[in-house]
């Protein structure tokens, strides 16, 4: 359902006349999705959004879509008016949402994810500290490093020191058993579909997303190459590590590639290593993301999960 001129907001949204973006002319507006699980109570729902619209100054448009137990918020307005809904208040919300870029009204045709704590519940290199006695040492290097606080190359690099003697039975075994994001593998499927590609990019380890790459069919991913010998980490890396300018000419390079706009292409990550490539595209979210993230991202998934955004691009 649609409605437009914000004086209206009060009423029924059972008595909203239906009307279809494409009969409009949207070019010159902005659209936000916001997402949640759907309340059992339909009205008190309809309520929570109708609020949040109080704040809106100016003409809106706005359109509610239901699949299964999710419900979706398809909001259009200029510019600076969904900026400022944004920063006022829907950040503050309990919604998850993603910002359009202005005009769009395609779903992207890349999406390009961070690994660790993104595509993959865990970071890896917190799994493999933990193997070698190292565990809590690591992993308050990682957080300090996702966060902003630590250059991440130099952080890397001693985290990585630490694996030294690690067996490569470890890697394997950690390998074969990595836990996907709650909706991932539904999300990817998706994007096969719909023809869609999916890559990966990650300042973890090769092994990792190339069994990823392999299990579940993606386009492309690069990561950082680990040094072994003799079956036994070194504690060392080979080559030039990916830091965040390497995400981000990754990025540049599958746009190329695919000769795609930056409009056509999703970012996904949650750490400051993620802020460079998402700058890079006209989509970006920030998952379950460090505060830095979620201030410069597009769009969050805090509270729902990435099988959601098959909804809000109705790759159905």
């Amino acid at each position: 359902m649609l409605i437009k001129n914000n004086q209206t907001f009060q009423y029924q949204l059972s008595a909203f006349e239906a009307c279809e973006p494409e009969a409009m002319d949207f070019l010159a507006l902005s659209k936000i999705c916001l997402f949640s699980s759907e309340r059992t109570d339909k009205a008190e729902a309809d309520g929570l959004f109708v609020n949040l619209l109080d704040s809106f100054s100016g003409s809106v448009y706005f359109k509610k879509r239901r699949y299964n137990n999710r419900l979706c918020w398809d909001v259009w307005s200029d510019e600076a008016s969904i900026n400022a809904w944004i920063e006022k208040t829907v950040r503050a919300s309990d919604y998850d949402f993603l910002k359009w870029p202005q005009g769009q009204s395609e779903a992207p045709r890349l999406l390009v994810f961070d690994m660790d704590s993104t595509f993959i519940q865990v970071e890896v290199i917190d799994q493999l500290a933990l193997c070698h006695g190292v565990g809590d040492t690591v992993a308050e290097v990682t957080e300090a490093a996702m966060r902003g606080e630590l250059d991440f190359a130099e952080s890397l690099e001693s985290r990585v020191a630490c694996l030294k003697g690690l067996s490569q039975d470890y890697i394997n075994q950690i390998a074969d058993d990595l836990p996907l994001s709650e909706g991932v593998e539904k999300l990817v499927n998706a994007c096969h579909k719909h023809q869609v590609k999916v890559a990966i990019v990650s300042g973890g380890f090769k092994p990792f997303v190339e069994k990823i790459k392999q299990k579940m069919h993606l386009y492309e991913v690069k990561a950082n190459q680990l040094k072994m010998e003799l079956g036994l980490l070194t504690g060392e890396l080979v080559g030039c590590i990916v830091d965040a300018q390497a995400k981000a000419d990754f990025v540049k390079h599958l746009s190329h590639q695919l000769q795609l706009k930056a409009t056509e292409i999703l970012t996904i990550g949650d750490g400051a290593n993620d802020l460079d490539m998402m700058r890079e595209t006209g989509f970006s979210l920030a998952y379950r993301a460090k505060p830095a993230v979620q201030g410069q991202a597009t769009g969050r998934i805090e509270s729902t999960h990435l099988g959601y955004l098959i909804e809000v691009f109705e790759w159905l």
